[in-house]
Formats: structure tokens, C-alpha cells, sequence
């Protein structure tokens, strides 16, 4: 069993000495992702809301209480949501990645 683990263990060997690389490939991908996930998200949990709402407006007594809970559940989803963009927008920032995936000009030389 042990030899088993040691030889996997070997076998990763490259992947780890290239993980520097493919790091900022991965989280280039996961900030593409959520960059086309969070807008429809976002009208998803406000359109959730939005029935509640009308739920709440339209019924009375106990399913009145239970609008009111899908209303409140509402607002905690839109606010993770946006606090999950928010921490992907300050992570990308700190990291220095960029949405777009072609390579940014540093240096320009100069035309004589």
C-alpha cells in the first residue's frame, strides 16, 4: 500500500513543479466563470424575491409567514452572491488576473 502512495506521490511530481503556471490559468477560468454566472444568478435571486413578495402581498395568515421567510431567504441570497463576485473581484485584483486572456504589452519600441 505504501509503495502505491509513493509511486502516485512521484508520479505528481510534475503537475506540483508546474502549478505556478497552470495557477493562474485556473483562476483566470474560475473568474471567466463567474463572471458569466453572477449576472444570471443575481436575476434569478431578485426575481425569487420578487414572487415573494407578490406572495406576501397576495396571501394572508400562515402562508403570509412563509412569504415573508422566502422573502428574508431572498435577501440572504442576493447579499452571498454579491459578497462571492466581491471576493472573486478583490482576489483577481490582488493577484493581478485579468478577464481577458491575451497577454498585456509591457514594452513598446520606439519607431525611428
Amino acid at each position: 500500500m505504501k509503495k502505491k502512495i509513493l509511486g502516485l506521490s512521484l508520479a505528481l511530481v510534475p503537475m506540483v513543479s508546474l502549478a505556478a503556471t497552470n495557477l493562474t490559468d485556473i483562476m483566470e477560468t474560475i473568474r471567466g466563470l463567474f463572471e458569466l454566472a453572477m449576472p444570471l444568478l443575481i436575476s434569478l435571486a431578485v426575481l425569487y424575491f420578487i414572487w415573494a413578495l407578490v406572495q406576501f402581498i397576495i396571501k394572508a395568515g400562515e402562508e403570509r409567514a412563509a412569504a415573508r421567510s422566502q422573502m428574508i431567504w431572498g435577501i440572504v441570497i442576493l447579499f452571498v452572491i454579491v459578497s462571492i463576485w466581491g471576493l472573486v473581484g478583490v482576489f483577481s485584483e490582488t493577484f493581478g488576473i485579468s478577464g481577458d486572456s491575451a497577454p498585456s504589452v509591457d514594452f513598446i519600441p520606439e519607431v525611428n
